[in-house]
């Protein structure tokens, strides 16, 4: 019988596995980059190289858990608080589609017609206490011809509990498709206020 706790720390060391070696290629990428003898190199003898460098015994893929993972810490948990009084109060189910919300499974008790703000403030708690998990489908990769099938059925839960009032929580799931374009657009407001100052 499987023991989701047991999952779920096997999938958090294969997010910061994936992270180290998506940092680590960037790094070699950036030294191919600018090293006249190494601009003539295709992508894939690139990525032989490199593999033969790292000394792993299966192929890696760059673009992982742990590069998402880092993307989604930056875009949500290391925002500026002053970022999030920028967010739009309007409820997450009649947002724009461009937020990202529209695929969106989620259960507040307490608010149960969260905001963006009210959303995206709960997601980066859950964010900042580790509280959340990937759903990999065990199927994914069939469909070779959805590039972005792995965006759209990667879906990430974030759970949040208030810890003053243990009723008051929140959580939600997200595919990974429909959150990086939450982030672009948060990003795109904070990005708009910060360069007016």
């Amino acid at each position: 019988m499987a023991d989701p706790k047991l999952d779920n720390e096997k999938i958090s060391m294969d997010i910061v596995t994936g992270s180290m070696y998506s940092l680590n290629l960037l790094r070699y990428l950036t030294v191919a980059i600018f090293n006249p003898q190494l601009k003539s190199l295709s992508i894939g003898e690139f990525y032989e190289q490199w593999l033969k460098k790292c000394k792993h015994p299966q192929r890696l893929t760059p673009y992982s858990l742990g590069s998402i993972m880092g993307y989604l810490y930056c875009g949500i948990l290391l925002a500026k608080e002053q970022w999030y009084d920028l967010l739009p109060d309007e409820r997450i189910d009649q947002a724009h589609h461009a937020w990202g919300f529209s695929s969106a499974t989620y259960t507040s008790p307490k608010k149960q017609n969260p905001s963006i703000k009210d959303a995206i403030r709960r997601m980066r708690n859950a964010l900042g206490h580790g509280n959340i998990l990937f759903n990999v489908p065990s199927d994914l990769g069939k469909n070779r011809k959805d590039e972005l099938e792995f965006e759209k059925r990667v879906t990430i839960k974030f759970f949040d509990k208030n810890k003053k009032d243990h009723a008051d929580t929140f959580e939600i799931e997200m595919p990974l498709l429909h959150l990086t374009m939450m982030v672009k657009r948060f990003h795109a407001i904070a990005y708009q206020q910060v360069i007016k100052k």
